[in-house]
C-alpha cells in the first residue's frame, strides 16, 4: 500500500450515496484522459453496486499508461492502454495509446467474457494563459454484450479549460451511441493558493460546490454535490501534484 501511495502523485476519491434511477449515471463511459501526472480516481454509486476506478501513470520520458475498471452489478470491465506523446508544434501535442479491454458478466447460463482491442487517440492545443482544448477518441469493438447500459464502442470526448483574471472554467462533454454527458466547473481564486466554485453534471443531474488549496508540491480539493432530479449526494476529495 505504501508503494502505491508513493507511486501515485494525484489521488481523487468520489463517493455518491444511493441514487434512484442509475440509468442516468454516466459512470459506465470509458474515460479518455490526457495524461500529465500519475493519478487515481475512484467513484462509487448506489451503495457500491456500481464502482469505477481510473488510474494513470507516466512511463519513462514520453510514455504513459491508463487503466480503468468498472463494475455494474454482475457486469465488469477492465481496460488497459499504453502509449506515447508526440509534439506536433509548440502549441499542439498528441497522445496515442493501444491496449485491450476485457468484459465479464454473469448471465443465467453461466459466466461469459470477451477480450477486445482498445485504442485511445488524443490531440491537445494550448493557448496563452493556461487555455487548452483537448479532443479524445476511444474505440473498443463490443462484440456480444449483456443488456446493460455499458455500450461504448466509440467514445468522443471534448474538454476545454480557460484561466483568466483569477477564474478557471472547465467543461467536458462525452458522446457515445447512448447519448452525451456534460460536466462543467467554475472556480474563482480566493487568494494566492485557494479556489472556490461550482460544479454541474448534466446527465446525472448533480449540482454542487468545489474548493481547492495549493501548496508548493500538491493541490488539495474538496467538493459536495447533490442530485437535482433524484435523491442522492456525491462527496469529492482530491490530492494532485502541482
Amino acid at each position: 500500500m505504501g508503494g502505491l501511495i508513493q507511486g501515485v502523485s494525484g489521488v481523487a476519491l468520489a463517493v455518491a450515496m444511493p441514487v434512484v434511477g442509475f440509468g442516468q449515471q454516466p459512470g459506465w463511459v470509458q474515460d479518455v484522459p490526457w495524461i500529465q501526472t500519475a493519478s487515481v480516481d475512484v467513484h462509487s454509486w448506489s451503495a457500491g453496486e456500481t464502482f469505477a476506478l481510473q488510474q494513470q501513470a507516466l512511463l519513462l520520458e514520453h510514455g504513459a499508461v491508463a487503466l480503468g475498471f468498472t463494475q455494474i452489478g454482475t457486469f465488469s470491465r477492465l481496460a488497459v492502454c499504453a502509449g506515447t506523446q508526440v509534439e506536433l508544434t509548440p502549441q499542439l501535442e498528441a497522445q496515442l495509446r493501444i491496449g485491450c479491454m476485457a468484459r465479464r458478466w454473469l448471465p443465467a447460463n453461466g459466466v461469459r467474457w470477451t477480450v477486445r482491442p482498445n485504442l485511445h487517440a488524443l490531440i491537445r492545443g494550448q493557448g496563452n494563459d493556461g487555455q487548452t482544448v483537448t479532443l479524445g477518441l476511444a474505440f473498443a469493438p463490443e462484440g456480444p454484450l449483456p443488456h446493460v447500459q455499458a455500450r461504448e464502442e466509440l467514445v468522443i470526448q471534448l474538454k476545454g479549460v480557460v484561466e483568466r483574471n483569477g477564474r478557471r472554467l472547465q467543461a467536458r462533454c462525452s458522446w457515445t451511441a447512448a447519448g452525451a454527458a456534460l460536466e462543467w466547473q467554475w472556480l474563482a481564486r480566493l487568494d494566492a493558493q485557494s479556489y472556490v466554485g461550482a460544479c454541474w453534471r448534466m446527465l446525472p443531474g448533480f449540482l454542487g460546490i468545489l474548493g481547492s488549496r495549493e501548496s508548493w508540491t500538491h493541490r488539495w480539493s474538496v467538493g459536495i454535490l447533490r442530485g437535482i432530479r433524484h435523491q442522492g449526494m456525491c462527496l469529492v476529495l482530491g490530492l494532485d501534484a502541482c
